[in-house]
């Protein structure tokens, strides 16, 4: 009896043992699987980590690699832009415009200078017709300088529709200029012709009736 009690003990001491036992490698066990899991979840960590970084810095290389060709790009289009094809200096409005620029100031100058001679004019009237001929020479050599930009290479940024459109304008500005120009030296001319006539045909009545 003592002895199978004895056994009975050792039994259930041992099964104790036995259910401590395999409970501590149990928890080892699982221990050693948790570890396992964060050490490979560590990995995927560290290696998603260093994807991710390898394409941010390509990506990065890749945006400065753009943003370099586009700046390049730009560079080439305003480059281009200074340019001036040879069609559009060969235009024949770019001498044209020089041309009425000169002969504006021919138109005045032959004026100025016969009204001088003739006398005609007042002082007061005079000093106005040379500054008419001085604002308007003013506003032709604007014209003429911003015509040579238009045609030189270097000066302007603008595409060929562009310039030639500038040339179209300031080839009808410059007309209009050249109308004016013609038109005021010719009522001044006019008035002077006038007055000397006038003159003439008081000079005449007055020998013609023997006045003094």
């Amino acid at each position: 009896m003592k002895n199978l009690l004895i056994a009975l003990l050792l039994l259930v001491a041992g099964n104790t043992q036995a259910q401590f036992l395999g409970g501590f490698f149990s928890q080892q066990s699982n221990k050693e699987k948790l570890m396992v899991t964060q050490i490979a979840e560590y990995d995927v960590y560290l290696h998603a980590l260093k994807t991710g970084y390898n394409i941010t810095e390509t990506g990065l290389n890749t945006a400065q690699q753009l943003k370099g060709g586009t700046f390049n790009l730009h560079t080439a289009y305003f480059n281009s832009l200074a340019q001036v094809n040879p069609v559009v200096q060969n235009n024949p409005k770019g001498k044209a415009i020089v041309t009425l620029a000169a002969k504006i100031g021919n138109l005045f100058a032959t004026e100025i200078n016969w009204q001088q001679q003739q006398k005609e004019l007042s002082a007061t009237e005079l000093a106005y017709l040379q500054k008419v001929q001085d604002n308007l020479l003013t506003k032709c050599q604007a014209d003429v300088s911003e015509t040579s930009d238009v045609l030189t290479p270097g000066k302007l940024q603008m595409t060929d529709q562009e310039r030639l459109a500038r040339l179209d304008k300031l080839y009808a500005d410059m007309q209009d200029k050249y109308a004016f120009a013609a038109s005021f030296t010719n009522k001044c001319h006019t008035l002077a012709t006038s007055r000397a006539q006038a003159k003439t045909s008081k000079s005449q009545l007055k020998q013609l009736y023997g006045i003094q």
